[in-house]
């Protein structure tokens, strides 16, 4: 991980921990909410590499009806280097976990899934008024992710599914 100080502006700003946190945080309640069960410490490191790739965000279904198997199934584009993006970003996930933790906005159970924090916030519009549209959608988007792997199967079939490995 490169110091914040050597980091282009934009990498900075696109991949800022409290960005990222948001991001894994949002995907972590929906998945709660959907699963009934706490989100699973792997899959975390798949929710930005789909999320921050446009590509692959504008190309997910509307609804959490067309399930993940299916929707790769018919977007194999969209694996084209995802676990090249993966890889990329597994620090960047690992750096907003840990920053999520230190301000309590997510923790980690004794078998290490993650819960939402107790000072989590949700990204309302009124706590967001400066969230680009683009912005919106990438939150907007976790969450989806969330209910789409809590319906998907466990990790391992999730993870199968875009043909990486834990």
């Amino acid at each position: 991980m490169q110091p914040w100080s050597k980091r282009a502006v934009e990498e900075a700003n696109l991949f800022n921990p409290a960005f990222c946190a948001t991001l894994l945080a949002k995907a972590a309640e929906e998945y709660a909410k959907k699963a009934g069960k706490k989100f699973p410490f792997a899959l975390a490191f798949l929710v930005l590499p789909v999320v921050l790739h446009q590509g692959t965000r504008e190309a997910m279904p509307g609804s959490t009806i067309t399930s993940l198997l299916p929707w790769i199934q018919k977007n194999r584009e969209q694996l084209v280097d995802f676990a090249v993006r993966v890889q990329r970003l597994r620090e960047i996930t690992r750096e907003a976990i840990l920053f999520a933790v230190q301000h309590e906005t997510l923790s980690l159970t004794e078998r290490g899934d993650i819960t939402v924090g107790r000072k989590r916030q949700s990204a309302t519009e009124k706590r967001t008024g400066l969230f680009t549209s683009e912005v919106r959608q990438c939150v907007d988007r976790a969450g989806f992710v969330g209910r789409w792997f809590a319906a998907a199967g466990n990790t391992a079939t999730i993870y199968a599914a875009w043909g990486v490995a834990p």
